[in-house]
């Protein structure tokens, strides 16, 4: 079998030739940190290497499990018949029968499941998420024995300031550590409409620029949503579901699924999806929202879009797009985002406020990696603002 791989050839041939025991790769946006080490990790460490034990790892495993365990997925896709590979869907692990290989899928939220395990290699996604201690504990586990070649570890992440910084780059706490930094720029296959977001950075906000766009340490500032609170357990019952949908294609589309109870806000689930037409979209729609009898509130620069939705049995309504209202009304009410919606919880952790470029606050968000931020306000707005001094109607919805 013969397959035409498109890398990028900066960072593949770093991680290829790399010998160090540590291996960072950090940058900007869209620069195909992950897609390339994902590549890597199939095509060199799977399949070109006998008897490897490989752990892919995120804080937490639902974020694991919407990320780069789906990548993963998605690029074995064109190997499937051509390749042996065993899925195990409960242990969460993807074996090839042919070299020996198995890949570990698990999130350090769970330290017990990767306590007594030994690694040939092992992949720290988005590793600004951990603390040291979690990084020192997945150390220990680089301890496999390894016939010719050296075990390592794989370390991606924007520059977003944490205690990587210091650790890797200031103090220079550990030898034998190879870095790479990428950007944008280096990514020949990523879009010129996306290319032209993270140019467009500069006029918006310099630390998003510095992060996103030049792949430079920066701490974000001026975060617009600090009230809320992640959780693991969810109440059972809510008054109302909602939805809120922005629409997007080259950009990710968002529909986040609300539930509304005593006046507080639930991030109970979330769809975030490229390259979806609206005929894709209706189709995970349905998938997605078990009650289509409930509110659906989407952007209302997109009526056709609406109208087709609407067509197909929702109830889907042009949202209030007022912004600065918008945003000081959900910040009025408790809100609560549950941990499987990554997607949210990235955003929401760098969501600020443009600064002009004397560092004055401007009263606007930043655009960019924002499509959860505008989802979650259409819907809670729209929905509740003419509600904000009423009790809401007690339906008893229960979690979908």
């Amino acid at each position: 079998m013969t397959l035409n791989v498109k890398v990028i050839p900066k960072i593949y041939d770093f991680l290829d030739g790399g010998n160090e025991k540590i291996e960072i790769i950090y940058g900007g946006a869209g620069s195909g940190k992950s897609y390339t080490v994902a590549q890597f990790i199939i095509f060199e460490l799977c399949l070109n290497h006998k008897n490897k034990q490989i752990l892919i790892t995120r804080k937490t495993n639902p974020a694991l499990r919407l990320t780069a365990y789906r990548l993963i997925r998605n690029l074995l896709e064109p190997l499937r018949g051509h390749v042996p590979i065993e899925e195990a869907f409960t242990e969460q692990t993807i074996h090839f029968p042919t070299t020996g290989a198995t890949i570990f899928f698990r999130g350090i939220d769970n330290p017990e499941k990767i306590k007594s395990a030994e690694f040939n290699y092992i992949w720290m996604e988005e590793a600004t998420e951990f603390t040291e201690a979690d990084y020192q504990q997945l150390r220990l586990r680089l301890r496999r024995a390894s016939a010719g070649d050296r075990n390592q570890m794989f370390l991606t992440f924007n520059p977003v300031t944490s205690w990587i910084q210091d650790y890797f780059f200031t103090g220079k706490k550990e030898k034998d550590v190879g870095i790479l930094k990428t950007t944008y720029k280096d990514n020949p296959y990523l879009t010129e409409d996306y290319r032209q977001q993270l140019i467009d950075l500069e006029k918006q906000d310099k630390t998003y620029y510095q992060i996103y766009t030049l792949g430079e340490f920066a701490t974000p500032e001026h975060i617009i949503y600090t009230h809320y609170q992640i959780e693991e357990q969810l109440p059972k019952n809510f008054d109302e579901i909602i939805y809120g949908l922005d629409f997007g294609y080259n950009n990710p589309t968002a529909l986040l699924e609300i539930g509304v109870r005593d006046k507080e806000v639930y991030v109970l689930r979330e769809l975030y999806e490229s390259k979806l037409t609206n005929s894709e979209l209706i189709a995970r729609m349905k998938q997605f929202i078990k009650t289509p009898y409930a509110n659906i509130y989407c952007d209302s620069a997109e009526p056709q879009r609406i109208e087709e939705i609407r067509q197909a049995g929702f109830n889907a309504y042009p949202s209030d797009k007022e912004v600065k209202y918008g945003i000081d009304f959900v910040k009025s009410l408790p809100l609560h985002i549950s941990s499987e919606c990554v997607n949210t919880l990235k955003e929401i952790r760098t969501y600020g406020w443009k600064q002009d470029k004397n560092s004055n606050i401007i009263d606007e968000p930043v655009k960019f990696m924002d499509h959860t931020m505008d989802a979650l306000r259409y819907a809670v707005v729209t929905h509740l603002r003419h509600l904000d001094t009423q009790v809401l109607p007690k339906n008893s919805w229960g979690v979908f």
